[in-house]
């Protein structure tokens, strides 16, 4: 096969995610949202910060910070001051936000049935192992880089 993997992959999750903004607009929100809400209302019995957030969908803070002020502008969250930690704030749901995240996961699993709809089975699993080993072969190379990085900067400051 001469396509380029990464290339490909790069495409489908822009056709993916543009989709997904499309039928995610009928709730009034984008899809990044509607991902950060269905989170936070699967862990309402947990306590979640920012950085539960930036793990679970890897990506950094910055970008969270602005998905954040955003959902806080639409009164969908609130950020409310921790009792243990004074520099942490907790990221909950307000009820308007319930709401959006129930009907955001509805939205979410009938793009899931659009997506699957032309899959077989066994194309699945080959598809998830696929998937599995890009993911565990990204991690090592991420994990390589940042250990290259980290001799390489102290050398350069010499």
């Amino acid at each position: 096969m001469d396509k380029n993997i990464g290339r490909e992959l790069f495409i489908l999750v822009n056709k993916m995610k543009r989709l997904l903004d499309k039928y995610q607009q009928r709730n009034g929100i984008y899809s990044s949202q509607a991902r950060i809400l269905t989170y936070l209302y699967r862990r309402q019995d947990e306590k979640t910060y920012q950085k539960d957030i930036e793990q679970a969908f890897q990506i950094r803070g910055g970008t969270v910070t602005g998905m954040l002020d955003g959902l806080i502008k639409l009164a969908l969250i609130e950020r409310l001051e921790s009792q243990t930690d004074k520099r942490k704030r907790k990221i909950v749901l307000t009820r308007k936000g319930e709401e959006y995240a129930l009907q955001a996961i509805e939205t979410i699993k009938q793009f899931e049935d659009v997506l699957k709809a032309d899959i077989s089975i066994e194309q699945t699993k080959c598809f998830e192992e696929i998937i599995n080993t890009l993911n565990k072969t990204i991690d090592e190379e991420e994990t390589k880089w940042k250990n290259f990085l980290n001799i390489l900067i102290p050398l350069k400051r010499n």
